[in-house]
């Protein structure tokens, strides 16, 4: 692997590199950010590499003076890097996508598309779910990488030599590493069903404001009315606003259970205000008005009902064993067919599979208790055993299936 040793922080340096990539089918990503004080991610490095070559990129070089990170906060000498990640005949391989792809939407405005998670991949492969770089790397290519640096301050200029090697080494390999997921995706049948997963990464809507998504998950729990259901709507759509003006963590200006609290209380005043634990004193000096405002205008709005609490269908004492049972011979098939037990059958889907009357793999699909590529793998094997005609017994260290 030929790998450039200083990190690219020009205009210039960032077109020969798009030049070089955009003559590459597959290339890898990585990015390295800090976010323990700020809302936002600030990325600091990105590493990009192809079969043969990594470079390591220095965002900040390319950052403007702006108090919060987003798209018109960095310069355009780095948009053609950017057109590259949304170059749609460039595959793009990246290892746990999400904090990657929200740090290139927050921070530039793209996602990067189309995209391998190598993560995904190997959890449909069989090496277990949300395995780390180091660890896949390890069991796939016998490659051991270093450790040590999760807490590293990648904001030091100029960066350490050990550094940059170690920023290098989560991409040298990467390229491979997809390249021969992706091989055994296809001898599984599951090369569609990896794009497919980790695409999921790629909605830019999961890392956009969504107010009444937040509001809808904090008030599941039932304990709000309908007037304190659009109060908390507006404090949250102040909240966000606000983290995202000042670029600060949300619990820094306020907590969801103080969010809540406000929401079923509707203070009127100031003085009352004051008294809520968790909102600190120069908040309230700051947005002490805004707060009442938001409350005040929540009383006018009909447009907004709260979510009803969630009914949950509580197991039965016998329906627990059961669980427990079904839980183990979904493992025992995961293992047989190489893939993580996540992606056939989840805890929620259990009393469905076991209050339904299943006879067939097509009512796996219909009642939505399988996914098609789910029920395509053990769809019948989970009816003969539901039905009493598959069981499990140990023999020496391992769990067989028998049928009955």
């Amino acid at each position: 692997m030929n790998s450039i040793t200083h990190l690219i922080s020009t205009a210039e340096e960032i077109t020969q590199l798009a030049q070089i990539l955009k003559t590459q089918e597959v290339i890898a990503f990585d990015t390295e950010f800090i976010r323990e004080s700020t809302f936002f991610p600030i990325v600091e490095i990105i590493q990009v590499a192809t079969t043969t070559e990594s470079w390591l990129v220095d965002a900040r070089a390319f950052k403007r003076n702006h108090p919060a990170s987003h798209p018109d906060a960095y310069d355009s000498g780095i948009q053609p890097l950017l057109d590259i990640f949304t170059d749609q005949k460039i595959l793009k391989i990246v290892h746990a996508a999400q904090g990657d792809q929200e740090c290139l939407y927050t921070s530039f405005g793209v996602v990067a598309s189309p995209s391998l998670d190598t993560a995904v991949a190997a959890s449909l492969c069989g090496y277990g779910e949300a395995i780390g770089l180091g660890k896949l790397l390890k069991s796939v290519f016998d490659i051991s990488l270093s450790k040590g640096h999760a807490r590293t301050n990648w904001s030091v200029r100029p960066l350490p030599q050990q550094l940059i090697e170690y920023a290098r080494a989560d991409v040298d390999h990467l390229v491979a590493l997809g390249l021969k997921l992706m091989e055994k995706l296809d001898e599984l049948g599951r090369k569609d069903w990896g794009f497919e997963v980790s695409a999921k990464w790629e909605d830019s809507k999961l890392y956009q404001m969504d107010v009444e998504g937040i509001a809808h998950k904090l008030a599941r729990g039932g304990r709000l009315d309908k007037k304190g259901y659009p109060a908390l709507v507006n404090l949250v759509k102040w909240r966000e606003e606000r983290v995202r003006k000042l670029n600060l963590p949300r619990r820094w200006v306020a907590d969801d259970h103080v969010l809540l609290d406000l929401a079923h209380v509707r203070p009127k005043d100031l003085e009352h205000l004051g008294a809520f634990r968790g909102l600190n004193k120069g908040e309230l000096k700051n947005s002490g008005e805004a707060i009442l405002e938001a409350i005040r205008l929540a009383s006018e709005r009909t447009d907004l009902a709260p979510p009803k609490a969630a009914r949950v269908l509580a197991p039965t004492s016998d329906e627990t064993l059961a669980f427990d049972l079904i839980r183990c011979y979904v493992s025992v098939l995961a293992e047989k067919h190489q893939i993580a037990a996540k992606h056939l059958l989840s805890a929620h889907q259990l009393l469905p599979l076991l209050r339904n009357e299943i006879q067939s793999s097509e009512d796996l699909i219909t009642k939505g208790i399988l996914s098609s590529e789910a029920t395509a793998l053990i769809g019948d094997e989970l009816i003969a055993m539901v039905q009493g005609k598959r069981a499990l017994r140990v023999k020496g260290s391992q769990v067989e299936i028998i049928p009955t």
